[in-house]
This record gives C-alpha cells, sequence and structure tokens, in this order.
C-alpha cells in the first residue's frame, strides 16, 4: 500500500478522489477503504463542492478488494461490512453527483464501487468484472442491489454468476456505462460533466439523490449475513491460494 491511499485533487468546484496503490491495480483494502469514506465525509461538510470524481491511478480503476487482507477473523468481518455500508450509503447518499472515471480494469469490489456512482465514464479499453465467483465469494460493496438497478435482474444474474469480462463498449450497451470515451480521457470527461453541473440548481439534484435506497440497503445487509460464512470457508481459502499462486482453483462441492 502506498503512503497516501486515497490523492484528493480540487479543480474548480470538482473533487477528484484517486484510488492509489497503482503497483497492485488499487485493491480497496482496509486503509483505502477508511480513507476513501474520511475523504467523502469531509466532501459533504464543504458547501461550495458540486461534484465528486472517484478515479483510479497508473491505469486502472480498481482490481477488487485485498485480497491479502480477507483472513480476519470473523467478528471483524462482520464489522468490516458495517463499514462497507456506511461507504457504500456515503456514494449513493452524497449531497452532489459522483462520478466513476474508469480506465483499465473494474473488478470485483471495484465493479461495486463504480456501479454505486451516479455516473460511470470509460475509456473504450476499460473491462468490468464481477470476479467473486474466482475466489469463492459471493458480491459485495452492494452489487446485489446496485447492478440490476442498472443493467436488469436477468442481465445482472448472467454477470454475476459467470464472472466473465464486459468490455467497456458492451458494459454501454448494457446500462452499467454512461459514457465511453478514448482511452486515457475519462477523468478529463468526468471534468467536462462536473462543469456542467455547476449550471443546474443544487437543491433539485440533492433532491433527485436523496430517493429511497432501501433496496441497497437491504442488498448490504444480506451480503453482510453472509459473506463472512464463505469468507471463512474451505473454497475460498483455495480460491486466495490459486490467486497468490496464479494457478486455476480446485473448488470443491459442498
Amino acid at each position: 500500500m502506498t503512503e497516501t491511499a486515497i490523492l484528493q485533487e480540487r479543480q474548480s468546484n470538482a473533487l477528484i478522489l484517486t484510488l492509489n496503490d497503482p503497483e497492485r491495480l488499487n485493491p480497496i483494502g482496509i486503509q483505502m477503504r477508511e480513507a476513501l469514506s474520511s475523504a467523502l465525509e469531509s466532501a459533504e461538510a464543504d458547501p461550495s463542492l458540486r461534484a465528486i470524481i472517484i478515479t483510479g491511478a497508473g491505469g486502472n480503476f480498481c482490481s477488487g478488494g485485498d485480497i491479502s487482507t480477507m483472513d480476519a477473523p470473523q467478528r471483524l468481518k462482520r464489522i468490516n461490512f458495517e463499514r462497507v455500508k456506511h461507504l457504500a450509503n456515503q456514494i449513493t447518499g452524497a449531497s452532489v453527483p459522483v462520478i466513476a472515471a474508469v480506465e483499465g480494469w473494474a473488478a470485483g469490489a471495484g465493479l461495486a464501487v463504480a456501479m454505486l456512482c451516479d455516473t460511470v465514464i470509460a475509456g473504450k479499453s476499460a473491462r468490468f468484472i464481477s470476479a467473486f465467483p474466482k475466489i469463492g465469494l459471493m458480491p459485495d460493496y452492494g452489487l446485489l442491489g446496485s447492478l440490476p438497478a442498472r443493467v436488469g435482474q436477468s442481465r445482472a444474474r448472467q454477470i454475476m454468476l459467470y464472472a466473465k469480462p464486459v468490455s467497456a463498449p458492451d458494459g454501454l450497451d448494457y446500462g452499467m456505462v454512461d459514457t465511453l470515451c478514448e482511452d486515457g480521457e475519462a477523468l478529463a470527461e468526468a471534468l467536462k460533466l462536473a462543469q456542467h453541473v455547476e449550471t443546474l440548481a443544487p437543491g433539485a439534484l440533492r433532491a433527485i439523490k436523496a430517493f429511497d435506497s432501501g433496496r441497497l440497503d437491504r442488498a448490504i445487509d444480506y451480503e453482510r449475513d453472509v459473506q463472512p460464512g464463505l469468507l471463512d470457508s474451505d473454497n475460498a481459502k483455495e480460491g486466495r491460494a490459486a490467486f497468490f499462486e496464479k494457478r486455476p482453483p480446485n473448488f470443491r462441492s459442498v
């Protein structure tokens, strides 16, 4: 993990939050999650802010959860899920639009964070994957609720069940991506959208964003109840070992 897990940059009335662990493609572990949550809390207290942009350093958005931190005790895992729920609600409940600027991979928890954002702008070579079953887990960070809301229940089920990559053009067709741009231009496009937001009434946007988030809460509560057991399963342990050993996992029937 780099010394600064989240880089913050203010451009006009937009705040850019950059996931900053580029050597590992910006996985979200406890440190990065808490840094992002803290940045969002500070942003919410700034009345001059009109948009938040979340992006990743080094040409990728996020490789998913930090697998190296997934051996925590069961009680700690449940506490962590309460923090995940808090972060998800910070993103969806922010009083200003939250824009994901995606280049490269948005995998697992990275995909989930992108799907929590109001708008997803992606470079044409970006790739999205719900990789959780590859390491013996179910989706989390609210993906069970946010992805169907974007692409429909049937399409979301295919994406989550089979863990196959989705290209940015296909993501645009499905509704995962809102704007497709040239590679390397996602942040610039997000800043253009942030400039447009400044022409709109803040109170009206806040009212739109405040609409019912109950579906997301139910999804995260389910994830909190089920995922810790999966994390402790033999198949999840095998999935983590296979990931680090760079080999196919040998999952067993349960």
